[in-house]
């Protein structure tokens, strides 16, 4: 009896691993929102001219086209399609879920902290759910959900292109949507340039890195150290702009996120392959230092990312907000520490996606 075949199997690039643990680990940080704190001068409060948001959607993308595109390029597209579907649906449930929980929680309890909330009238439960289910208002701390329950929903269709050698379809439906998003504030029209562009370049991953061993080690390195200055550099110019500034004080032009510019877009791409040229020059450095912090949360990055509205909300509700520099640095790690160690519960995903 003929079996399905399956395709060759490749280890996990812990290079995205670990990259994709570093961006929750700054999510959370951002999330929690507790300035000044000795953190800010990595995660730039979130404010930078791109966020740890843009890398965690471009790295999201690029796995879909790396694992379902490229990888189970010889399942049946139906089989993909199917697994994809299931997912987005279950994010876009979960998404619900932490809505409905943190606007309940903020409605009926008394946070000491910060925490955004829900716009309408409290205890208006009616125009709160009708508002979730329609996708009208999805929460601050777990916005992702809604973009990636949307782009998991429409991912078959750029895998069928990709099969049928027609990335350029993609690319330039994608650029039309954003354009259509732009116009229209659609939010999820913009933001998909960022998930299906990267889909493209997962799919044809192994030949990218094929076309760089093939290059000399002078122009490799030339590449490589060239995208880390430029990202150094202009991340620098915009902190030096920012961060002086009050919290969510500054206006954005350029490098807008709401809405997503051109301009914010371009960098987005710059910073996140500086930044992977970063991680994979300091591998063995961060496998020996941050390997049991950042191999957890990008191995598990979604169920963090929904967790970790747990010790934030904890937080919020026990300390009031403080400008004390060291008080905050060490509400930022408490946050971080404890979403780990609700990763670390056994079985936690079978309860909660990975």
């Amino acid at each position: 009896m003929p079996t399905t075949p399956q395709p060759t199997a490749k280890p996990r690039i812990d290079t995205f691993d670990y990259l994709r643990g570093f961006f929750i680990v700054v999510i959370i940080i951002d999330h929690l929102w507790r300035w000044p704190n000795i953190f800010q001068y990595i995660s730039g409060r979130g404010e930078l001219w791109v966020s740890a948001a843009e890398g965690f959607v471009i790295i999201s993308g690029l796995l879909v086209g790396y694992i379902r595109g490229y990888k189970n390029r010889k399942l049946p597209l139906k089989e993909v399609s199917v697994t994809l579907i299931k997912r987005g649906l279950l994010l876009y449930l979960w998404m619900i879920i932490t809505t409905l929980s943190l606007v309940t929680t903020s409605w009926v309890l008394h946070f000491k902290g910060s925490i955004a909330h829900f716009p309408e009238p409290k205890g208006d439960w009616l125009a709160l759910i009708g508002n979730v289910l329609r996708l009208d208002f999805v929460h601050t701390l777990t916005h992702f959900l809604y973009l990636y329950a949307i782009f998991l929903v429409l991912a078959p269709l750029a895998i069928w292109l990709l099969r049928a050698g027609k990335a350029w379809v993609i690319g330039v439906t994608s650029l039309a949507l954003w354009c259509v998003g732009f116009i229209t504030h659609i939010e999820w029209m913009q933001w998909q340039i960022l998930f299906f562009v990267p889909v493209i370049a997962g799919f044809y991953i192994d030949e990218i890195l094929n076309k760089l061993r093939q290059l000399s080690r002078k122009s490799r390195l030339l590449l490589q150290y060239g995208f880390i200055s430029i990202t150094a550099v202009t991340l620098l110019i915009s902190a030096i702009i920012i961060l002086p500034l009050e919290p969510g004080m500054f206006q954005y032009t350029l490098f807008s996120r709401e809405p997503l510019t051109i301009e914010r877009i371009l960098f987005s791409f710059i910073w996140f392959i500086g930044l992977l040229s970063l991680f994979q020059l300091l591998m063995p450095i961060l496998k020996r230092y941050f390997g049991w912090l950042l191999s957890v949360f990008g191995g598990r990055s979604l169920t963090a990312y929904i967790v970790h509205i747990i010790p934030l909300m904890l937080l919020q509700l026990l300390v009031g907000d403080t400008d004390n520099f060291w008080i905050n640095s060490l509400l930022a790690i408490i946050c971080v520490l404890l979403t780990w160690a609700i990763l670390k519960i056994p079985s936690i995903n079978k309860v909660i996606p990975r």
